[in-house]
């Protein structure tokens, strides 16, 4: 074994000395793996005039190289290759293609890409720049709905607006008026304290306001379990009480909440509220307890209810709706998460989500829920989608729009998108081809029926889109529309969608809100309004 060794270890060196000489023999003294590949063509540094444009307008684009390379030279307008009139070495003039967008100007010679200048592409749906987006929110706003006077409830995780230094700061909940400055005249202060967050606003018959979301207290109030009514001032509405010990102590109007996080909010024509949410329990402070010294003492009431339940205009459990009465408890539910509901004409309620069934019926990631809580039997929710939904929004007709994860519907194979008739079957006059290369989070309809798109995705049917994209009905790309540079993504962005589109039809414009802070390469925190034609 020695001498086997010893013979082993003079070949290895044997072969070492031999590989180490012809290395030095041979070498040219250059490192191939630093070889360089000098560029084809180069662009000159803000080489664009103009420096923005309409689809069909023709630009010059200036650098070095061209003319020699012009038969396999590709000039880009965010990913869409326009049509080349006139080469020169120095020069390229080129038509804006369609389907263009706002961004960075690339061309492509063979496999060589090279980045250009920034083209502003103008269309008929814009940014309004006058709308003072820039001073916006410092964080996320969650929902957006018009009050009166023509003004706006916003909510969200915010603590400041519109640059306003207001003492106790501007937490959470904030009216805006109609030019997006923020309304001076309503209550700011402590709001939901910290940590909070409110996910939901709605306006009641009366005029006051309806927040929920997930807070323990408001303006220093405790027992406010994740919903809370407000006078149209802004104030908490708050009734006082007579304990044990006969002390008189104010408290929150409403009589109960959810111990939890409420994403879903709907106000019925009669007061009644529906809430929905990731809950298990409704919750009541019951202030009439004493202990064995004799001291007021408190304990919250608690009832299981399954992430749906109906409460009274006062706050009180509507034990009518989806609830045991026998077992005192909620009926089972969903079996998952609630991702959206909307509150439907007729008074019941459609949901999507993760679920995939309904108080044990099957009921594949969507379900309508009569106006009594139950399971609606004529909406074909057995054969739904194959993986979450994420968004549904309702068309003028009745029709429904859904997205998320899903590939199939009922059984057919559809990317992510799917229009659905009424009673839930599959609608196949929505084609989207490939549709996005990621993920759909909103949805909203615009006055015309065109669809708009808002998530995580680059591109809409080999279209590129920034997370978001505007649809005809029929669901081709608009011609027009999406000339925008859309949601540009910075780094404390959560994703690309929008949280919440509000319609302004009467003005051709939309009010958007969410935690973006850029869209079309302009800053914008956390709202916007697009203006379209």
């Amino acid at each position: 074994m020695t001498i086997l060794r010893f013979f082993t270890g003079l070949l290895v060196g044997i072969i070492c000395m031999q590989a180490c000489s012809k290395d030095e023999v041979a070498t040219s003294g250059k490192d191939p793996y630093r070889d360089t590949v000098t560029p084809a063509i180069l662009i000159s540094k803000g080489g664009v005039s103009p420096d923005r444009g309409h689809v069909n307008d023709e630009i010059i684009i200036r650098g070095q190289g061209f003319k020699a390379h012009q038969h396999e030279l590709s000039i880009l307008f965010n990913g869409q290759p326009g049509t080349l009139l006139e080469v020169s070495d120095s020069t390229v003039k080129v038509k804006v293609p369609p389907y263009a967008s706002t961004g960075n100007i690339n061309a492509q010679v063979g496999q060589q890409y090279f980045f250009g200048p920034f083209f502003r592409v103008m269309g008929p749906m814009e940014m309004d720049t006058v709308y003072p987006s820039s001073r916006g929110a410092d964080n996320t706003i969650q929902d957006i709905i018009p009050v009166e006077g023509g003004k706006y409830l916003i909510v969200g995780d915010f603590t400041n607006y519109d640059n306003a230094n207001i003492d106790g700061g501007v937490n959470r909940v904030a009216r805006i008026n109609s030019d997006g400055t923020i309304d001076r005249s309503f209550r700011y202060g402590k709001n939901t304290g910290s940590p909070a967050t409110v996910i939901r606003a709605a306006m009641l018959p009366d005029g006051k306001y309806l927040v929920a979301g997930s807070f323990a207290s408001y303006e220093g109030l405790p027992y406010v379990s994740s919903i809370a009514r407000l006078y149209n001032t802004g104030g908490l509405e708050t009734e006082n009480i007579t304990r044990p010990s006969g002390k008189v102590q104010p408290v929150s109007v409403l009589k109960g909440g959810v111990s939890g996080v409420v994403t879903g909010l709907h106000v019925q024509p009669d007061g009644k509220m529906i809430v929905i949410g990731y809950f298990r329990y409704y919750v009541k402070p019951n202030y009439n307890l004493v202990t064995v010294n004799g001291a007021d003492s408190l304990h919250l009431d608690s009832t299981m209810v399954n992430f749906m339940a109906r409460l009274y205009p006062d706050g009180t459990l509507d034990t009518s709706y989806n609830y045991d009465l026998q077992n005192h408890r909620g009926k089972e539910g969903v079996n998952g998460s609630i991702n959206k509901s909307i509150y439907l004409p007729d008074g019941k309620v459609l949901i999507v989500g993760t679920f995939t069934k309904y108080n044990g019926q099957p009921a594949q990631r969507i379900a309508r829920i009569n106006t009594d809580g139950s399971l609606d039997p004529t909406f074909k929710s057995s054969a739904g989608a194959n993986f979450p939904i994420y968004d549904v929004a309702q068309q003028p007709d009745g029709k429904l729009i859904v997205a998320g994860l899903f590939t199939t519907y009922a059984g057919v194979t559809v990317p992510y998108i799917a229009r659905l008739l009424p009673d839930g079957a599959l609608d196949p006059s929505l084609q989207v081809g490939k549709g996005v290369d990621g993920a759909v989070y909103n949805i909203s309809i615009m006055p015309q029926g065109e669809i708009l798109l808002s998530g995580s995705f680059t591109k809409f049917n080999d279209v590129t889109r920034n997370n978001v994209v505007v649809l005809n009905p029929d669901g081709s790309v608009h011609p027009a529309y999406n000339t925008n540079g859309g949601i540009n993504l910075g780094t404390n962005d959560v994703n690309g969608a929008f949280a919440k589109v509000l319609q302004l039809p009467d003005e051709h414009a939309m009010l958007a809100v969410g935690s973006f802070t850029k869209f079309d390469f302009r800053q914008c925190n956390r709202i916007l309004r697009i203006k379209y034609q």
